[in-house]
Formats: C-alpha cells, structure tokens, sequence
C-alpha cells in the first residue's frame, strides 16, 4: 500500500497506509485519549467535535471517519 501524507487542521502531520493506520497515529499523538482505543477515540472525537463545531463525524469505522474528517476540512491528504 502507498502512504498518504495528511496534513492536520492545526498543523500537525500523519503519514499512513490506511484509514486504520491514521486512526491509531491521531490516537497516539491525542493529548485526550491517547490510552484509549480506536473505537473509544473516534467515539470521544466525534463526540468533542460535534459538541465544540456543530458537525456530525462518523465513527462507525476508521474509512467513514477518516472521511468525515476530510469532508468538514480538518484532514486534507495527498500521496
């Protein structure tokens, strides 16, 4: 698999090979959750993200939330 380079809304960068990878690397670097796991970070992100920005962001699977990061601009990526 090639690894895609994403950039942060505040900045911060990930490099990772699939929506799985890039999940468990924001959980790593969460200064929230980091000791949490996959399924609790993305549960407790969206949560916190909906509640400080009005947006939904699914956390059924690291694929729908890896999108729903892109779609609202927190995530952009490029190979």
């Amino acid at each position: 698999m090639k690894a895609i380079n994403y950039t942060l809304q505040d900045g911060g960068k990930i490099t990772a090979t699939c929506a799985s990878e890039f999940v468990t690397r924001l959980r790593e670097g969460s200064r929230f959750d980091s000791e949490c796991s996959d399924e609790e970070y993305m549960s407790n992100f969206a949560d916190r993200y909906k509640e400080l920005h009005g947006i939904s962001i699914s956390d059924e699977t690291p694929e729908s939330f890896l999108n729903s990061l892109i779609s609202c601009g927190y995530v952009s990526g490029e190979e």
